[in-house]
This record gives structure tokens, sequence and C-alpha cells, in this order.
């Protein structure tokens, strides 16, 4: 069976997808491991499984992607690099190896020493007990070149059925493990994901794959068999054109499974533009969700009261109306979707879409008084008092 790559839009059931054939694999007697990124997914993950399956079962692991790397591909085999044995994780927000606020490296952190053995002071902290998580996928490939694939080789006696939950969020050096695993390992892996909702980086560097097109292309390299899932159960279909002309049609294009709508939502459906001066009103009258940046995006446009969570903090979520935020570059695309973003903006521009995608029945944009006027979205208008 060929390894595939299923391309899962948002609101496309991908997670439903996963449970069903993992499912269907336990039945036929296999065991299954699931590898994903976030600790929300991974909560997701095993709750749907439950739901659906109606019991916990030990042949339905659900791993996050450091654990992983340390359980399966490292620990196992490190006696190869490092003979102390490493315990656990040390969480990297930026890059361990550089100096505070600054570009500099610290001395001592190379990968290699003078006799050409791995440094630990690069991989591990200076206790040596624990694995960077920047590093772990580099650590890992680096294991399994010296070992030739023994972890995969482990994985393969293990796991009838391997699943990648999240793969937009991987980069560099996570693209070598993948590449062993593809390689050696006889279990057929499936890597789902979404290359527009990229919105996390797993390692440091500049190690390619990093944009989506280098990603997609390092998939195709590998023979992965690619296969496409359109159909979107969350969004009405003005809201699925929307999401769709943020990567300017580059994506198959998406169709609504919403064929009805619930009667408290029918009168204020669709895009809409929502003036600053309007957005105390807005959210009095609808409460939606509102997405921003960061949590000091809008702080003294937004009312105390309003419902807000970050970009990035809404993936894998749906609201039945949502307000969005855009940052001086989304706001572009707002005012004038035939612009594109530029190849420098590409985190803007998947925030905007996972933003979109969050929407079940409206959507509103927040644009300043000014330049509301002559948009190709209705503006909103309160009630006269």
């Amino acid at each position: 069976m060929p390894n595939k790559l299923c391309m899962a839009g948002a609101g496309s059931g991908k997670t439903h997808k996963v449970i069903t054939e993992s499912i269907a694999e336990i039945k036929r007697g296999g065991k299954v491991l699931v590898v994903t990124y976030t600790t929300s997914n991974q909560q997701e993950l095993r709750r749907r499984f439950l739901d659906i399956f109606g019991t916990h079962s030990d042949r339905f692991v659900v791993k996050g992607l450091f654990s992983f790397y340390l359980e399966d591909m490292v620990r196992p085999y490190q006696q190869a690099l490092f003979p102390r044995r490493i315990d656990g994780i040390c969480f990297n927000q930026r890059n361990p190896h550089m100096r505070p606020d600054s570009t500099f490296m610290l001395p001592g952190r190379a990968e290699q020493l003078d006799d050409k053995s791995y440094n630990p002071k690069h991989f591990l902290t200076p206790c040596e007990t624990k694995a960077h998580t920047g590093f772990l996928a580099k650590l890992a490939s680096r294991i399994m070149k010296v070992t030739k694939n023994s972890a995969a080789v482990r994985l393969g006696e293990i796991y009838t059925q391997v699943f990648f939950d999240e793969v937009q969020d991987l980069v560099g050096w996570d693209y070598e493990v993948l590449k062993g695993l593809n390689k050696v390992m006889p279990t057929p892996i499936t890597c789902v994901g979404d290359f527009r909702q990229t919105v996390y980086e797993t390692t440091f560097g500049q190690k390619a794959p990093k944009t989506a097109a280098e990603k997609i292309a390092a998939f195709k390299s590998m023979g992965f068999v690619y296969e496409s899932l359109t159909l979107n159960r969350r969004c009405i279909q003005p809201i699925c054109d929307v999401a769709d002309a943020v990567h300017n049609g580059t994506y198959e294009a998406t169709e609504s499974a919403v064929k009805e709508v619930p009667p408290e939502f029918v009168h204020h459906l669709g895009i809409f533009i929502v003036k600053e001066s309007d957005v105390p009103e807005y959210t009095k009258v609808f409460d939606p969700m509102v997405l921003r940046w960061s949590v000091t995006s809008g702080a003294k446009l937004l009312p105390t009261e309003a419902r807000c969570y970050n970009f990035g903090g809404s993936k894998g979520l749906g609201f039945n109306r949502v307000l969005v935020l855009p940052t001086e570059n989304q706001l572009h695309f707002v005012l004038d979707g035939r612009k594109p973003f530029p190849a420098k903006d590409e985190t803007a521009q998947n925030k905007l879409y996972v933003a979109v995608t969050r929407a079940r029945y409206s959507l509103g944009f927040i644009v300043p008084d000014k330049k509301a006027a002559g948009l190709r979205f209705p503006i909103w208008a309160k009630a006269p008092a």
C-alpha cells in the first residue's frame, strides 16, 4: 500500500478520517500510531476515538510529535551518539544557541566537535539529560543515519498503520525523519494536514522545506500518493469562497456541505464589513468570537466583554459567528481580494485563512471607518436608535 498525503481543507473532517480508518485497522487486528503536534489535537483525537469506538484501546496510540521523537526515534538508539540517558525534553520558544536578544551564537554549540563526534551541547541541555525540542528532529535524523534506520524498522514491527497529523507544521529536519521512515518502514504512512493552516514551526534554522510549495514538493519526491478532502462541513458556501480566495486559487476549490441553517442564524448570514466605530454594537448584538493576531491586538478598540482568540489558538475550532481584526497586511485582502499576499507574508496569509474558516454562518471584518466605503462586502448597519 503506498504512503499517502491527504490534503484536508478546514472543516473537511480530517479527524473523522483518521479515527474511522484507525478503527477499521484495529478491527482487522492491527495497531495504530497517530502522531500530532498540538496538545489540543492529541486530546481531540482521543476524545473522538472514544466517542466512535465506545471504549479505550491500547491498540490506538496517540503521541505528541516531540514525545514520538524522544521515545521512538532517539532514546532506544541514543547510545550510538550519547551514552547518558536522555530523560526528557526542554521546550524551546527560541533558538537556545543564540544569545538572548541578539543574533550571536553562544560558543561551544557547534553540531560536531573537533574529532567529528557529535556535540551533546548542540542537541541537549547543559545537564545532558534533556533534548532541545528545536533540535529533536535533527537528532533523530542523525541517529537514524548512524543506526541504518533501526528506529524505522522497529516502528514497522510495532504498528500496522501510522498517521502523521498536522503535517503542515513540520519543517526542515522533520522531513529528513519522514524520508527515513518512508524509505524503510513497511507499515503504511498517512500524512494529513492543510498547508494553508501553517502557523507553527517545529524546528529552528533555514533548512528546507519551509514554504508550502517546498513541503508539497518534498512529499511528491518521496512518492506519496496525493489525496484531497474539499468538502467543508463547517462553513456556508460564501465563507468557503472567501477562504479559497485567501490563497488566490492555489488549492482546489471548497464545496460547502452545510445545506441547512438554523433559524436563529438566518437573519445574519455571509460576509460583512464592520466599521471600527460599530464594533461595540456589533459584538453586543451578535456576540461573535473575535479573532486577532495577539492578545495586544485591538486593545483600545475591542470591548472588554468581547470573547477573543488569537488566530493560531483558534485552529481546530469552529464558531457560529466570527469577527476578524485584520493586521495591516491582511487588510489589503479585505479591501481588494485580487491583491495577493507577498511571499514573505505566508504566515499572515495562513493565519487569515485559519480565521476565516472558523466561521459557520457569519464572518465580519473590522475596517477603519474611513476605508469602509465601496468595498466588495456589505457594510453592517446598526439599527437606528
